[in-house]
């Protein structure tokens, strides 16, 4: 029987499963708990991505921006320089007062295709003229996610509003992209453990909506800890 153990799972997806065997026993005659005391990996998580990474220009022109972690400044960049062997003015600047993007091009852009980059820019699905400025019509929504979450199958006692979940610890990252995450709680949140026998465990890293996030490969290293009470 065990009173205190701890469990690390390391691997290259959002996604850490480990198996037992044989499987880990705990007392029944006590209540367990588990809390998250490491995690450790590499701000890799792309605002950009396959699906909304295009800019479409009249005369059925198409660039493509490859997935990655990108400020306003590193996007306009990766634009200018795509256009620049043709020719096409292109300005896009970032505005930190009212969160809008200002965006100048001397050909027409359409951002209405599904996989326009346009929605990130905070623009709506419309045509902007060419020569002519054009701010915004929403902020730009550079940061898709907003918070990420570690779920834990054999946790209970946890809510996102009215849902029931198995989060068992939230958090931002402090570092920027590229940058190593290394997070340890200063003070852990123990839920309890649903379970009597670990036979096998997952913990998935998902965003504020509930889909996996994407570290593009990147190892993944989480530390949990089990103790009676």
């Amino acid at each position: 029987m065990h009173d205190s153990l701890t469990l690390t799972l390391s691997g290259q997806s959002s996604v850490l499963e480990s198996n037992y065997f044989p499987p880990i026993e705990l007392d029944a005659n006590k209540n367990y708990v588990l809390g998250l005391i490491e995690l450790l990996t590499f701000n890799s998580i792309p605002n950009i991505e396959n699906g909304c990474n295009r800019l479409y220009l009249d005369d059925n022109k198409v660039i493509s921006i490859q997935p990655g972690s990108y400020e306003i400044e590193d996007i306009e960049s990766y634009l200018k320089t795509a256009l620049s062997s043709e020719n096409i003015e292109f300005s896009l600047k970032p505005n930190n007062n009212t969160l809008r993007s200002t965006l100048l091009c001397s050909r027409q852009v359409d951002f209405r295709p599904k996989d326009s980059i346009g929605r990130l820019l905070g623009f709506t699905s419309r045509v902007l003229e060419p020569g002519k400025e054009h701010i915004s019509d929403l902020p730009v929504a550079i940061l898709k996610v907003n918070a990420l979450r570690v779920e834990c199958n054999i946790t209970s006692g946890a809510f996102i509003n009215n849902q029931r979940v198995h989060t068992i610890h939230e958090f931002f990252p402090a570092v920027p992209p590229g940058f190593k995450i290394i997070e340890v709680p200063s003070n852990v949140i123990y839920l309890p453990v649903s379970v009597k026998r670990i036979d096998s465990i997952q913990l998935r890293i998902v965003d504020q909506d509930g889909a996996l996030v994407n570290f593009r490969g990147e190892t993944i290293t989480i530390r949990v800890h089990v103790r009676s009470i």
